[in-house]
């Protein structure tokens, strides 16, 4: 299947979440056909569209774009919506639902991140009510996911002995993958001591192994008949696993993800390179032990022992993931996914990985790692 794509990356967007949006939609009208499209996937998150949320969104952004639908979906399963929308986009245009589809990732995250609040805790400034145990569960002045994460990265160093040292090296190995992505906004290197020395941000998470939230839109272009400049790709593997349990009522400890569901049956050995949701260390590091790449409890040792650049045994977030790039309106999956797809179409100049011909994307994503998608995309 072709896909085109187009992005636009800032750290604070001046203008209105449409205007950015227009922005990167005439980036990619500039090198393909766009004026066929008949439909539209989209997904956004609380408090990241001008500080209000538009009635039937699909629909405004179908009239604001000039596309008429024949299939309109809604995702809101936060980071894993991108690979979602993907696939199900893949599955309509085979199925003859529509021609070219648009899949639209994105938004404005620098409106909550200067008020010092996240698309999970927007509750505190806007009046959304996050979860219906609102009553029960709010009542810590916490700053969900940041100190949700943090809580799970303290509870993986009690059991199973992980250390400090070992996440600050993620944050190390994804830098040096990131020097030469120019959609990084962060490429100066890094070391252990740097990223340990950086300012807490909630215990033991520090604000080098956090991501930042920024400004900006992912769109993916999916059709039979595209024309201009696409990459043709193919799904291998796909799979979805979702627990809307609140962690404390979940079978399974909180250092698990449903990453652990969504990537059984996997074939490792055939995969090329892996993109990775990085919100923050942690959640790579859970990624990889719930994938099998690594035994519970040794994810940290996976990252210290092995060569995850471009060029090496293992590749990982080729690109430098999120932690680099920044998380445009608190959803990294449409970061990860572009860079598989610049990889599988030899695009990711000065970090290409040789021969690469499968690429997994993995998202995690809802409240408190409630979804994860497991993708396998292959490059044709």
């Amino acid at each position: 299947m072709r896909v085109a794509y187009a992005s636009k990356l800032y750290k604070k967007y001046s203008g209105s979440v449409v205007d950015l949006l227009k922005e990167v939609f005439i980036d990619l009208s500039a090198n393909t056909e766009t004026s066929t499209i008949d439909g539209l996937f989209f997904t956004q998150l609380p408090g990241t569209f001008d500080k209000k949320e538009l009635h039937f969104p699909s629909t405004q952004i179908s009239s604001f774009l000039g596309i008429k639908p024949r299939i309109l979906r809604v995702l809101d399963i936060g980071g894993p919506s991108a690979m979602t929308m993907l696939y199900e986009a893949i599955r309509a245009v085979e199925a003859g639902m529509a021609e070219k589809i648009l899949c639209v990732v994105g938004g404005k995250g620098s409106m909550l991140r200067e008020k010092g609040f996240t698309a999970d805790s927007v509750d505190k400034v806007l009046p959304y009510s996050i979860t219906p145990y609102d009553e029960l569960f709010r009542i810590y002045d916490d700053m969900n996911p940041v100190t949700d994460y943090a809580l799970v990265a303290n509870r993986h160093k009690f059991l199973y002995h992980s250390t400090d040292e070992e996440r600050a090296t993620i944050s190390v190995k994804q830098r040096k993958n990131a020097e030469s992505n120019p959609k990084a906004i962060y490429k100066s290197p890094l070391s252990v001591k740097e990223v340990l020395s950086s300012r807490m941000i909630a215990d033991p998470l520090r604000l080098l192994e956090v991501v930042y939230p920024i400004d900006g839109f992912n769109l993916f272009l999916v059709g039979k008949g595209l024309t201009g400049d696409y990459v043709d790709v193919s799904v291998e593997f796909y799979r979805e696993a979702h627990w809307p349990e609140m962690p404390p009522d979940r079978d399974l400890d909180v250092t698990y993800t449903p990453a652990l569901e969504s990537g059984k049956g996997v074939n490792l050995d055939k995969v090329d390179a892996l993109e990775l949701y990085d919100s923050f260390t942690i959640t790579v590091l859970l990624q990889v032990e719930d994938l099998g790449l690594a035994k519970k409890g040794d994810g940290g040792k996976f990252f210290e022992e092995k060569d995850v650049s471009p060029t090496g045994e293992i590749p990982v977030n080729t690109g430098g993931g999120t932690l680099n790039t920044g998380q445009p309106a608190f959803m990294s999956g449409g970061v990860i996914l572009e860079e598989a797809i610049e990889q599988l179409g030899g695009r990711a100049m000065g970090r290409q990985v040789k021969g690469v011909q499968r690429v997994l994307i993995n998202g995690i994503g809802g409240w408190n790692r409630a979804h994860s998608v497991t993708m396998v995309l292959r490059g044709e």
